[in-house]
C-alpha cells in the first residue's frame, strides 16, 4: 500500500539534530546483539522522544507527520473505523475528502493494520504518521466523548423539563447525575484534554441552549466543547462534588480544591463557581507544581535584571513588591524566589489567599476571611513565629500594607504583590494607602513590575517586517534599537494551534530602591518623576524589556503592543 521510497533512520536522525554520531553508533552496537529497531532502541535508551521518532518515522517513509492534539477532525469521518480496532492497531481517521480517506498511523510498517485497512477503507487512504499515545489520546478525546456525551443525554432526559426544573432538583438527584459514569468520564475529558493541551484555565459556562467550555492556553481564551443544556446540571454537579462544594447551594458563589494525578504527577486545581442567570458557572485554575516551581533563570529574566532582582531578594532585611495585573506570573515569581532562598537555615512563612503551591520547608497560612484570619490577623500572629522571610500573598489594604512595613524595619525580608501599572508606581500606592512616605523610603528595597508575553512558535517562526510607521513610534518611546532587526513572527501550524504563538515568557520591570529614588519618595514625588531617575539610573522598562525580545525573535511586535499598550506611560 504504501509506494514510497524508504530512507535510512540513521541519517534522518542526524539530519534532525536528534541524537549525535556518538548516539547512533552505540544504538547500532546495541542493535547488532539485540537485532530490535533502531528507532526503539533510540527510544528505549532515552536518546529520542516518541514523537521525535514519529517525526523520523514519517521521514523515513516519505510521509506527513501529524500532530494530533491541534488537527481538526472530521467527526463525521470517525463513523468509518471502529474504536477498539483503531487502539488495537494505533490508527485514527482525520477526514474524509471524496473518496480519499486520511489516516493517521503509529507505525506504518504493521502489514496487519494495513490490511484491516486496506479492507475497511479501501486503496486510496492518505497516510499520516503520529505517535501511538496522540492516537490513543484522540481515541479517547473523540470516541469515548461522543459515546459518554451520548448516554448522558439519554439518561438526562428532555430538554425543557430538566431546564424548568433544575432549580427544583433535589440534593439526592443531583449527587446521582453528578455521579453516573457518562458524566464522570466527559468531566475527565474536559480535564485532562485541558492539561494536555497546556491550559492555565477551564471555564465550564451555562449559555441559554447549551453549556460551553473554553480553555485559557497562552493567556487567550479558545473554545474547546459545546455540550447540550439537558447534561449541564450533571456535570457541573460533578466538578462541584469535586471540589468538595455544596451541591445542593446554587445561590451564593464557592471555592474548593481538587487534586488529581495525571501521568504520574499531582495537579491541583482551584475551583470556584458563581452562580450566573442561565446557571452556575465552573473556573477551574490549573496549578501544575512542575511549571511553579521554576528557577529564576528560566522565568524570561534578561541577564541585566536578573543580577539585579538577585540583588534585591539577598538582602537580610527589607520589602520586596512585585506588580501586574491577574495572571501575570507574579506567583510564579514568588515562589522561584523562596524556593532559591529556601534553607534549613531559614524560617520562611507565608500568608497566601488561597494557597496555590505547596512547598516543602516553608509554613504556609491559608487566609480563611470567615473565621476572622486575614492577612492582617495571620501577620501578626506569624511575627510571633521567629521568621526569617515572610511572603504575603497580596497587599490589598493600607493595616497589611502598615504591618508589612513594620515586618520589614524590624530585621524581616517581607514579599508581597501589588496592584499598579508599573514599578514606579509601588511606592505612591502604597503612600495612598496611608503609610508615611518616610515609612516607604526606609522598608522597601525592591519594586518590580511584570506581564507575560506569547513567544513566537519555533516551528513556524518566519522573518517579516512590522510596519515602519509603528517602529518609529516606539523607538521615541525606547532606547533598544530597533533599525536594521530581523524581526520574527508565526505563520501558524499543528504545533501552535495555527496561532503563530507557542509558550510565554515574562517581561519585567526592576526598579532597585537607591539613596536618589528614596529621597523622591521622601518628598512624596510623582510616579512619573520615580521612573526618570530609574531610567537615568539605568532601569530597563516592561516596554524595553519587551522590545528586546521582539528583538531577539522571541516574540512579535504586535503582541508587544497588545501586552503593553495598557501599562502607564507605555503605546496608546
Amino acid at each position: 500500500m504504501l509506494n514510497v521510497r524508504r530512507h535510512a533512520v540513521g541519517r534522518i536522525v542526524l539530519d534532525k539534530g536528534f541524537a549525535t554520531e556518538k548516539d547512533i553508533e552505540k544504538a547500532l552496537s546495541v542493535q547488532k546483539v539485540t537485532k530490535e529497531p533502531l528507532l526503539k532502541i533510540l527510544i528505549d535508551t532515552g536518546v529520542l522522544t516518541e514523537e521525535q521518532a514519529a517525526q523520523v518515522l514519517a521521514d523515513q517513509w516519505g510521509l506527513q507527520y501529524v500532530n494530533l492534539l491541534n488537527y481538526p477532525v472530521d467527526k463525521e469521518s470517525l463513523r468509518l473505523l471502529d474504536p477498539e480496532r483503531a487502539r488495537y492497531y494505533g490508527i485514527f481517521v482525520l477526514k474524509k475528502e471524496g473518496k480519499k480517506v486520511h489516516v493517521a498511523i503509529s507505525d506504518p510498517t504493521n502489514i496487519e493494520a494495513m490490511d484491516y485497512l486496506r479492507l475497511t477503507l479501501g486503496n486510496n487512504i492518505a497516510f499520516y504518521v503520529s505517535t501511538r499515545a496522540a492516537i490513543n489520546q484522540a481515541i479517547e478525546k473523540y470516541y469515548e466523548m461522543e459515546s459518554a456525551l451520548k448516554q448522558a443525554e439519554e439518561e438526562a432526559g428532555p430538554t425543557p423539563e430538566v431546564i424548568k426544573q433544575e432549580e427544583e432538583l433535589d440534593i439526592t438527584k443531583l449527587k446521582q447525575l453528578g455521579e453516573e459514569a457518562p458524566v464522570i468520564r466527559l468531566v475527565n475529558n474536559i480535564i485532562s484534554q485541558a492539561i494536555v493541551e497546556g491550559a492555565s484555565d477551564i471555564h465550564v459556562e451555562p449559555l441559554e441552549l447549551s453549556l460551553r467550555v473554553r480553555y485559557r492556553i497562552d493567556g487567550i481564551l479558545y473554545e474547546k466543547q459545546t455540550f447540550p443544556k439537558t447534561i449541564q446540571p450533571g456535570i457541573i454537579s460533578r466538578f462541584k462534588i469535586m471540589a468538595n462544594m455544596d451541591i445542593a447551594e446554587k445561590r451564593v458563589p464557592q471555592d474548593g480544591r481538587i487534586s488529581l494525578k495525571f501521568e504520574g504527577r499531582k495537579i491541583d486545581f482551584r475551583a470556584s463557581s458563581l452562580p450566573t442567570v442561565y446557571g452556575e458557572k465552573i473556573v477551574l485554575r490549573i496549578l501544575d507544581k512542575s511549571k511553579a516551581l521554576m528557577p529564576l533563570e528560566k522565568l524570561g529574566f534578561s541577564a541585566e535584571n536578573l543580577k539585579k532582582f538577585e540583588e534585591i531578594i539577598d538582602q537580610p532585611y527589607g520589602m520586596v513588591l512585585i506588580s501586574g495585573p491577574t495572571g501575570s506570573g507574579k506567583t510564579t515569581t514568588l515562589y522561584s524566589a523562596l524556593h532559591r532562598l529556601n534553607t534549613p537555615t531559614r524560617n520562611i512563612i507565608t500568608v497566601e489567599d488561597p494557597v496555590e503551591y505547596q512547598i516543602r520547608g516553608i509554613n504556609q497560612v491559608q487566609v480563611n476571611d470567615k473565621a476572622g484570619l486575614t492577612f492582617a490577623s495571620a501577620l501578626r500572629s506569624i511575627l510571633r513565629q521567629d521568621p526569617d522571610i515572610i511572603l504575603i500573598g497580596e497587599i490589598r489594604d493600607g493595616e497589611t500594607a502598615r504591618i508589612a512595613i513594620e515586618s520589614a524595619l524590624t530585621g524581616h525580608l517581607v514579599f508581597s504583590t501589588i496592584h499598579t501599572n508599573d514599578s514606579a508606581s509601588i511606592p505612591t500606592r502604597l503612600i495612598d494607602m496611608g503609610i508615611e512616605p518616610f515609612l516607604v523610603a526606609s522598608s522597601l528595597i525592591g519594586a518590580t513590575a511584570q506581564r507575560l508575553i506569547r513567544k513566537v512558535c519555533n516551528y513556524c517562526k518566519k522573518p517579516y517586517r512590522p510596519d515602519s510607521d509603528v517602529l518609529q513610534n516606539l523607538s521615541s518611546q525606547t532606547s533598544v534599537n530597533l533599525e536594521d532587526i530581523d524581526f520574527y513572527k508565526g505563520e501558524g501550524c499543528d504545533k501552535c494551534n495555527h496561532t503563530g504563538y507557542k509558550g510565554r515568557v515574562a517581561i519585567n520591570e526592576i526598579l532597585p530602591i537607591t539613596p536618589a529614588v528614596q529621597k523622591l519618595i521622601m518628598k512624596n514625588a510623582s510616579s512619573r518623576e520615580i521612573a526618570e531617575q530609574a531610567k537615568k539610573e539605568g532601569m530597563k522598562t516592561l516596554l524595553d524589556d519587551a522590545l528586546t525580545k521582539a528583538a531577539e525573535g522571541l516574540t512579535t511586535i504586535e503582541e508587544v503592543l497588545r501586552v503593553v499598550s495598557t501599562i502607564e506611560g507605555g503605546v496608546e
